[in-house]
């Protein structure tokens, strides 16, 4: 079987929408009610990184994050290079997140504060790896040659 034009253009835009749900889904997830600059406080910083992460009725998580990246990578970690420098440091930042949240509560202040720094650049590498995805595989619309008008 060959692979047609619209093959080609169906799965360069299914790849796009995989990096957009994990920048948002993760990327944003780690930092949703992140304040400009960080808490200096050490209990308001662990309430906002136990709001972020851990899912609740009253908090900013409806899902858990963690559980969030490994259902993308599971649905559509194949789209993509497993070698991939952006996505492998998501994918260890989500792995140290989960290890780190069974002792979010009797964390100290240096222990919170590199678990919001793994958060960020997680969220930084995820929205990364959406720009480069988005960007390099081009423009969304391709029209055929002689077609513009």
């Amino acid at each position: 079987m060959t692979s047609t034009p619209q093959d080609h253009e169906d799965r360069r835009l299914r790849k796009k929408s995989a990096a957009f749900r994990l920048k948002h889904d993760v990327g944003k997830a780690l930092r949703w009610s992140a304040p400009e600059v960080r808490e200096t406080d050490p209990e308001a910083l662990r309430a906002r990184l136990a709001s972020d992460l851990l899912p609740s009725g009253d908090g900013a998580a409806k899902r858990d994050v963690v559980q969030s990246f490994f259902e993308w990578k599971r649905e559509e970690g194949e789209l993509f290079d497993t070698h991939d420098g952006d996505l492998s440091a998501v994918a260890a930042a989500l792995s140290e997140i989960q290890r780190a949240l069974r002792g979010l509560s009797s964390f100290d202040e240096i222990q919170l504060r590199a678990l919001d720094e793994i958060c960020l650049e997680a969220s930084r590498r995820a929205n990364s790896f959406y720009r480069r995805v988005a960007l390099d595989d081009g423009p969304e619309i391709v029209r055929p040659l002689g077609a513009r008008r």
